[in-house]
């Protein structure tokens, strides 16, 4: 189940190359986490992660894809691991490659999930490893702070620990100097033996009746020193296991005034050196801060040259690409304006022949519009010839007619005529 309290809580590092693909899931990582921050390749993604490191921002999870330009996933995470050891890493991969995954292990990757994401499998593992990184602190929290407390009351307190048959297996050295001895002295003897006699045997056999039933003893208990000098404590006894062994604790406060003047000039040396070593550790951490940021600006430096010398190479290629295509442009404007010369010469000669032939055109149609005007004359003329030479057919064809007739009349009149 996803935890959106807990995940509001966290910040994320996500490093993808498509740019579709990173923004789509940013879109829902905004939705759920307190702060994403994204990067396009791997390089931008170690860049960013050393700048927030560097400003004390802590990333409580690095989610990266595994194949990039510029800088691989497999990269970034080792260099990301010379800055911090532990922070939370889970791959996204298009294939699961042995070897990316593999070395990812190695530097401590907790998950890779793969490709095409389902959302939902991605923030639920993003949970889990970052639950598990944040018990895992908190757990080493409150032993660091369990220890400091052990240690302060080491210092404060006396401490001593004995087996079931009494036999002292632990002293401390606050309760070695109230007895004045060595530890030899006391390791390995009776608890009893220590007691002073003043104490009543049936004292302790209670004592002991009471821890061995795994309760607490609380109360005073009178002890002697090397040289006869009894003290007290006031002891709290209990039972504890150590290293699968029952054994049990007296932890105590001697109560006599020299021992709290000792007591209390102890506290406040301890806690000088204690603050002593505290600013020792603290300027000994911003050195080692500052030798990492140095060395790793150094590596940004030589990363950095390299593009540059890389970008210096591709502006070279680009420029010679230019220079190419300038002199292959002014080879072609120089055909073009040969080629449009000859066009325009070509137009002008077309120009010339098309106004020639227009000018001829309009003589031939002057021409046939005179020859036209002959030719309806003509046809005129020859339609009136026409009409006047059948007239004139007609008139030879009455006159043939009278010319039969009058031969006939001839005849009639005298055949010889005709004969002749």
């Amino acid at each position: 189940m996803i935890n959106v309290e807990f995940l509001k809580k966290l910040t994320i590092l996500y490093v993808e190359d498509e740019d579709v693909a990173r923004e789509k899931l940013a879109k829902t990582l905004n939705r759920l986490f307190k702060k994403v921050y994204l990067a396009p390749n791997g390089l931008e993604g170690y860049i960013q992660f050393q700048k927030l490191h560097l400003a004390k921002t802590p990333v409580d999870l690095v989610l990266s894809d595994i194949n990039m330009p510029k800088m691989s996933g497999i990269e970034m995470l080792a260099q990301i691991r010379e800055l911090d050891k532990e922070v939370p890493f889970i791959f996204t991969t298009a294939r699961s490659e042995s070897e990316n995954l593999l070395k990812a292990i190695e530097l401590k990757a907790n998950h890779y999930i793969l490709k095409p994401i389902d959302m939902e499998d991605v923030v639920l593992k993003s949970q889990e490893v970052c639950q598990k990184k944040y018990y895992e602190r908190m757990l080493l929290l409150k032993n660091q702070e369990l220890e400091q407390y052990l240690k302060a009351l080491d210092n404060v307190a006396v401490v001593l620990k004995f087996d079931e048959e009494g036999n002292i297996t632990f002293i401390n050295s606050s309760f070695l100097e109230s007895f004045d001895k060595n530890e030899d002295e006391i390791l390995n003897k009776s608890f009893r033996e220590l007691i002073h006699t003043d104490i009543s045997k049936e004292v302790i056999d209670s004592l002991f009746e009471i821890i061995n039933k795994n309760k607490i003893w609380e109360g005073d208990l009178k002890y002697l020193s090397s040289d006869n000098n009894p003290f007290y404590v006031n002891s709290t006894i209990f039972e504890i296991e150590e290293n699968n062994k029952k054994l049990f604790i007296n932890i105590g406060f001697v109560s006599t005034k020299e021992n709290l003047e000792k007591r209390e000039f102890k506290k406040k040396v301890l806690k000088n050196i204690q603050e002593q070593n505290q600013k020792i550790l603290i300027y000994k951490k911003e050195v080692e801060e500052l030798r990492l940021k140095i060395s790793k600006y150094e590596n940004i430096i030589v990363l950095l040259k390299e593009e540059i010398e890389n970008e210096k190479k591709k502006n070279q290629t680009r420029l010679n690409q230019l220079k190419h295509l300038e002199t292959e442009k002014l080879s072609f404007d120089e055909k073009q304006e040969h080629i449009l010369k000859a066009k325009n010469k070509q137009f002008e000669d077309y120009r010339v022949m098309l106004a020639k032939v227009k000018k001829e055109k309009e003589a031939l149609l002057e021409k046939t519009h005179v020859l036209e005007k002959e030719l309806l004359e003509k046809k005129l003329d020859i339609e009136r010839k026409e009409e006047m030479l059948e007239l004139k057919r007609k008139r030879i064809e009455d006159l043939n007619d009278v010319v039969k007739y009058r031969e006939i009349q001839l005849k009639k009149l005298d055949p010889s005529i005709i004969l002749n």
